[in-house]
């Protein structure tokens, strides 16, 4: 991925756009590449000049017309700290045709949907901003709620039904944390071990969520599950999984037969696919597949027979074959039109709505 600056944090190796782990409640664009010795004592030295987010909405963006009974397709977002723009696009874009719509965004880096389509935002410090179809030209989305969240830089979120129940959402400090409209607040998980880095998260149609990010014990990747129930998600204490093996951080998801999905950042990024990870004991499906460029976020279709990347390194939306028994496939198509990435404002977020489902 890009750099966003050699000042910012003089430990940086690769970005993931979302912050330098300073006091400053600023999100900038690094973090490094492993946390060992070396890493850890990651440098305070500057700052980003934006001292803070702005709360305010900047209203929508009207692109063009769809029927206005439109309730799928795929989500992306812009990383901008200074406010940025999260899309919708078509289901099917093999076109590149423009986005639906979007709506002001801040600081985006994962967003995830649910299974009645709603989109989940988190918005960095910004909040966590649920939106619900149908999406279109002239209303993008209804804003169901913006969850206040003290707990740090959000940067991942997931959820099954986040209208009336449970969404779980990843920051960059090693929290996870679950929110809900109803409390207009979020709740920090237990997650042992979890070093204070960025994290990413799932949640499956059971109530189990996941969360994968760096072990203080090991100083690799890991995997931790929340056991739940679908009245109850992510109730448990995180308990890390066995099994689980990743290079680096990277976006995962769970498919409509329940494996996981993880991605793993690198140029070019790869993709493994698990079973069992809900039982605390994971196995590969299908081996780390290299996919085009660099991605760091990625989620399975509906039908589970799709998979979407934010390519950060072209600037692209990626769509892949999928299947559950054998994983990520070939590249079908790609799409750009009308996203405004570059390399210190990339589109990293990629998600279908609605989610996967059995």
């Amino acid at each position: 991925m890009r750099f966003f600056s050699a000042a910012l944090c003089t430990t940086v190796a690769v970005s993931l756009l979302a912050g330098c782990s300073g006091n400053s409640s600023s999100p900038s664009s690094s973090m490094p590449n492993g946390i060992g010795a070396g890493a850890q004592a990651r440098h305070r030295v500057a700052t980003l000049a934006i001292s803070k987010l702005p709360s305010a909405k900047i209203g929508q963006y009207r692109l063009h017309n769809v029927a206005t009974s439109w309730t799928r397709g795929i989500a992306t977002a812009q990383f901008t700290p200074s406010g940025g723009t999260s899309w919708v696009y078509p289901k099917n874009n093999t076109g590149n045709a423009p986005p639906i719509c979007g709506n002001a965004s801040v600081a985006v880096n994962g967003l995830g949907s649910d299974q009645a389509g709603d989109v989940e935002i988190p918005e960095a410090f910004d909040g966590i901003s649920v939106y619900a179809p149908p999406f279109t030209a002239s209303s993008c989305g209804t804003l169901l709620a913006t969850i206040p969240d003290s707990l740090g830089q959000a940067e991942d979120g997931a959820a099954i039904n986040a209208a009336s129940g449970t969404i779980v959402v990843g920051h960059n400090d090693g929290i996870v944390a679950t929110c809900t409209i109803s409390a207009d607040s979020c709740t920090e998980l237990t997650s042992p071990n979890m070093y204070p880095d960025f994290v990413q998260v799932a949640m499956d149609v059971n109530g189990n969520c996941y969360a994968d990010g760096y072990a203080t014990t090991t100083y690799s990747i890991s995997l931790w599950v929340y056991s739940g129930t679908p009245s109850a998600p992510c109730t448990g204490t995180g308990v890390e999984a066995t099994g689980f093996s990743e290079t680096s951080i990277g976006g995962i998801d769970v498919d409509n037969k329940g494996n996981l999905v993880a991605l793993s950042l690198g140029a070019p990024s790869t993709v493994t696919t698990y079973s069992g990870c809900a039982t605390g004991a994971c196995t590969v499906l299908q081996a780390a597949h290299s996919i085009t460029g660099e991605s760091i976020y990625g989620h399975v279709g509906r039908q589970g027979e799709r998979y979407v990347t934010g390519d950060v390194t072209n600037g692209t939306m990626e769509v892949y074959s999928y299947n559950a028994a054998t994983g990520v496939g070939a590249m079908l198509y790609s799409f750009n039109n009308g996203l405004t990435c570059s390399p210190t404002d990339p589109c990293e977020a990629a998600a279908y709505m609605p989610i996967a489902q059995k």
